[in-house]
């Protein structure tokens, strides 16, 4: 229960099916008056090949929580990989999470399935008893498929009780689809085979049946009747109309409310309810008399459902571009408010997915979506930056508000392959197909676009870093001789300084340290004169310019004894408190100058500091 509402997880894909958004609705409508809302995971493919896409798609359910969830409902039927389900329903029983599985049987669980045997049977029936068929031709779907093998059985058993035989000649394989069907029906034709009734396993090929027939001049119901099997839209749209058999999916919904809340009110959960698909007698079969039909309605709605389908997703490919170039995680953020192209969307975000350290291709956080998410967008409200970050138990923001509204929350996966990036979250009040296209359209747009510009922000990151590597010196964390130089010209073209002055830095006595106490001192040695530089030139730009060879560039002119008094100073302190059993000493030349060139500056530099150098009593090089 979240918010006093109690919730229904429902686990489905590919929920833009014209039966599938019918079912939502009618459970939507019943249970919403009892104080349920409904929270639908879905995926935009099947899962069937669980490959590492599917993998970052079926992430999630992963978002179920047990703490909030009442129940949870399958559609078995859309998800069509085994292992995914049964790791649904383990999730359920582990849990104590009431389970209703749809169009499927599992074990443990209640199982709500259609009849399909008995509803393909009720077709042949029909046939035989009302228009006395007794030669029938049957285009099954696949070979050796289980629901093809199951209604080639039911239409054999059913012509059995009127004394009637199905022989292996009198059947076809249409593959369940349009071209295979329509060519075993030119086979049919061309060995003048055509029998009283042509009894189709699915809507699909018995329309492909139709169409072929109507083009060898042989008309449908006078001359052959055509059957088909499924009850899709389009059989009332085909010439003729098309006898089929439909499971009703709002009876579906009813029906699965029911169950939700009888136990609710304490009665167990069946383990079984079958519900029989329901003959549609049309035209084909000569039920109903041929009328013209108008198809201009249908036909322009799927030419605008295609055409704004093709636009948007012309659009998205244009700000996928942009969101691959963008600079800042914000400036992503920008490109979501076009409120044409999103609405009714919330895009959470895993926190490591806006950190440009972070490898895109490794997973940091220990759950799917880690403990804290970013607010990329929500096309219903804006936040002050300090409220982008919500805790990960929440889901998306204003939760409470979509709860007391009755709109269904539906959750779909942002993945970069198999990689987790977050969720996306829509709240459409209707259940309109366009919406409900838009939902996996969405997700795959923002998916590969966050991949790119997660991608694009990593390798930046590795750039800078070695970049880093190669501009800074390991030993002193000073320039390198190349970043200096690099640096100097940046300087020098910017032209802001009335004078330079140059501080020339050199160990004394390297080789005796790194002889008599070993090159590690001798690095510290080294390291302990840069941090002297650096004391003194606080503003300039140093560099370890070579070996025990410092530089300190400072861009005004500068008082020499001040500067070198203060490496001194530093040094002087170091020896005092280091406890290391030699002095660190260090030779400087300092020279100022207001137009000269650097490679001048620096001989007059290193002229003065070996100046120093060779008056210095008893040294060692």
């Amino acid at each position: 229960m979240l918010f006093g509402y109690k919730i229904a997880a429902i686990c489905v894909a590919k929920p833009y099916e014209d039966v599938i958004r019918e079912f939502l609705e009618s459970l939507h409508n019943s249970l919403i008056p009892q104080q349920w809302r409904l929270f639908i995971y879905t995926t935009g493919s099947e899962l069937y090949w669980n490959t590492q896409a599917d993998k970052g798609e079926k992430a999630i359910f992963d978002l179920i929580r047990p703490d909030y969830v009442d129940l949870m409902i399958i559609l078995a039927d859309t998800i069509k990989n085994s292992e995914c389900l049964h790791e649904l329903c383990a999730r359920a029983k582990n849990n104590h999470i009431p389970l209703i599985v749809i169009n499927d049987t599992i074990s443990g669980t209640c199982g709500i399935t259609f009849d399909f045997t008995k509803g393909f049977g009720e077709i042949v029936r029909h046939l035989i008893t009302c228009h006395h068929i007794t030669d029938f031709h049957l285009i099954a779907g696949l070979k050796e498929n289980s629901f093809s093998d199951e209604r080639i059985a039911v239409m054999r058993e059913v012509m059995a009780e009127y004394g009637l035989t199905l022989t292996d000649r009198q059947i076809s394989y249409g593959d369940f689809w349009s071209i295979p069907a329509r060519e075993a029906t030119e086979k049919l034709i061309q060995e003048k085979r055509i029998p009283q009734a042509i009894v189709c396993a699915n809507d699909t090929m018995a329309i492909a049946v139709c169409t072929t027939l109507a083009q060898n001049g042989i008309r449908v119901p006078q001359d052959v009747i055509v059957t088909g099997f499924d009850g899709i839209d389009s059989i009332y749209y085909s010439m003729p109309k098309l006898t089929s058999c439909k499971c009703d999916f709002t009876e579906l919904g009813r029906e699965t409310a029911r169950l939700v809340l009888e136990l609710e009110n304490g009665t167990p959960l069946p383990e079984h309810v079958t519900l029989v698909p329901r003959p549609v007698l049309l035209e084909s079969c000569g039920c109903k008399p041929i009328q013209q039909n108008d198809t201009v309605d249908f036909i322009n709605t799927l030419n605008d459902t295609f055409a704004r389908y093709q636009r948007e997703g012309e659009d998205l490919n244009g700000i996928s571009a942009k969101i691959n170039a963008s600079e800042t995680i914000q400036e992503v953020a920008l490109y979501l408010t076009d409120n044409r192209l999103f609405y009714n969307m919330t895009c959470m975000l895993k926190t490591e997915c806006i950190d440009a350290s972070l490898n895109p291709l490794e997973i940091y956080s220990e759950t799917t979506f880690g403990k804290e998410l970013y607010i990329l967008a929500d096309t219903d409200t804006t936040y002050p930056p300090e409220q982008l970050v919500i805790p990960a138990d929440m889901l998306i923001p204003r939760m409470e508000t979509y709860l007391k509204s009755g709109i269904p929350a539906i959750f779909t996966s942002l993945h970069a392959i198999d990689i987790p990036l977050g969720y996306l979250c829509f709240h459409f009040a209707n259940f309109t197909k366009q919406n409900y296209i838009k939902i996996n359209q969405t997700a795959m747009f923002l998916s590969s676009a966050l991949s790119g510009f997660r991608n694009a922000h990593y390798q930046k990151h590795l750039q800078n870093k070695l970049e880093e590597i190669y501009q800074f010196d390991a030993l002193t964390g000073l320039y390198s001789r190349k970043a200096f130089h690099l640096r100097l010209a940046h300087m020098l073209e910017a032209q802001k300084f009335d004078a330079l002055t140059l501080v020339l830095c050199d160990l004394d006595g390297l080789k005796y340290i790194n002889d008599t106490f070993s090159h590690t001192e001798g690095d510290n040695a080294i390291a302990v004169s840069a941090r002297a530089l650096q004391t003194a030139c606080k503003n300039g730009l140093c560099c370890r310019y070579g070996g025990d060879e410092l530089i300190g560039l400072l861009t005004l002119d500068c008082d020499a004894s001040q500067i070198r008094n203060v490496i001194q100073a530093y040094l002087n302190d170091y020896n005092q408190h280091s406890g290391k059993p030699y002095q660190v000493s260090a030779s400087i030349g300092i020279y100022t100058a207001s137009d000269e060139p650097f490679a001048s500056m620096f001989e007059k530099a290193d002229a003065l500091m070996y100046e120093e150098k060779k008056n210095k009593p008893n040294r060692r090089k």
